[in-house]
């Protein structure tokens, strides 16, 4: 069938939040997504780094247990299957790999672009932006930026480095009786009523855990001179609530473990400028998405991590920019990037 008959077929999507359960509301797939003509006439990106993305993300998709994750989500109702994004990471990934030390590199070419992929351009969904009071426009969806920070800590508990990371306890559905302010409060600690349920693995500041919160990892120097990266294990259950702003009053909490680089979904090595974070569930991870700025630059990165402010979010990316010693650095390294841009996810064709 072609394209202009199946958008005449999409059928109504429920939308799916925390967990893939449905919200209770439903997408309509051909207003937030249809195909046009591919935008942007200069490409910037690293092939190598996005290829190593597209493999591992291709690899995960196979692999996994978790049958929510195996979805095209609203573009099934498009025609676009699991399938054919599993063709799109594999062309990426061995384009890359081809193109690899070549002067010439396919991956950073509109021409190549344009003829071996078909763009589906994104249009934000306005009225549940409106609802958490982000700014976006009918064409431009929010574009934020995450990173892992680098900050400093001990293994031991000091008066500086006051709050800890904790790994997951043995049974993870204990976890589910303790919210954020309980840890803070020094429940887990010696002397708390849940002392022993968790051990802590890295003691920081107060700052230094919401930020390793909020951001998913984060790479700590230790007092000894080595440094570890730690990143989010598992959660209370608790929905990450959009409408508090203090990070110290979320209900939402992860327990971290040790891990040798930054992880997306299903463990997927990410890459800084090639990976965002969105929502999985009814985006579909995998999804390989081109930001177009205002001036016609178009950056290419994997759909292959979320976060609880993505379940559900048809209307923002996050974009992962790397890891940064401060605020300070960080915006300055990501100036470049627009605040609000044009999206389309990139399809291959047959």
């Amino acid at each position: 069938m072609l394209w202009w008959g199946l958008l005449a077929a999409a059928f109504a999507f429920d939308e799916l939040g925390e967990g893939a359960r449905p919200t209770g509301r439903t997408i309509e797939p051909t207003e937030r997504f249809a195909r046009a003509d591919l935008l942007g006439q200069r490409v910037v990106t690293d092939p190598a780094a996005l290829g190593r993305v597209a493999r591992d993300t291709a690899s995960a998709l196979r692999s996994t247990s978790r049958t929510e994750l195996v979805t095209p989500g609203v573009f099934g109702e498009l025609g676009v299957t699991v399938d054919d994004v599993l063709r799109t990471l594999d062309l990426v990934a061995r384009v890359a790999d081809e193109d690899a030390g070549q002067p010439t590199q396919r991956l950073a070419s509109h021409a190549f672009l344009l003829e071996h992929f078909d763009a589906w351009a994104w249009s934000p969904d306005t009225t549940a932006a409106a609802k958490r009071k982000v700014t976006v426009t009918p064409h431009k969806l929010r574009l934020t930026k995450y990173l892992v920070y680098q900050v400093k800590g001990s293994r031991e508990k000091t008066t500086t480095y006051t709050t800890a990371l904790y790994a997951s306890p043995d049974d993870p559905a204990r976890l589910t009786a303790y919210t954020r302010m309980d840890a803070y409060a020094g429940i887990f600690e010696p002397g708390g009523a849940a002392h022993g349920l968790v051990e802590p693995l890295v003691y920081l500041t107060r700052e230094g855990v919401n930020q390793a919160l909020m951001q998913g990892t984060v790479e700590v120097a230790l007092t000894d001179g080595s440094t570890q990266l730690y990143n989010v294990h598992r959660n209370n259950g608790m929905a990450w609530n959009s409408s508090i702003k203090d990070p110290n009053k979320q209900g939402r909490y992860w327990t971290f473990r040790e891990v040798q680089g930054v992880l997306g979904v299903e463990d997927i090595p990410l890459a800084d400028h090639v990976a965002v974070a969105g929502d999985i569930y009814n985006v579909g991870l995998g999804k390989l998405v081109a930001i177009v700025d205002d001036a016609g630059v178009l950056r290419l990165a994997v759909l292959a991590d979320t976060g609880g402010a993505f379940q559900p979010n048809l209307f923002q990316l996050d974009w992962f920019a790397g890891a940064y010693p401060s605020h300070a650095a960080f915006a300055k390294g990501t100036a470049h990037l627009p605040v609000r841009a044009r999206a389309m996810v990139l399809v291959a064709k047959p």
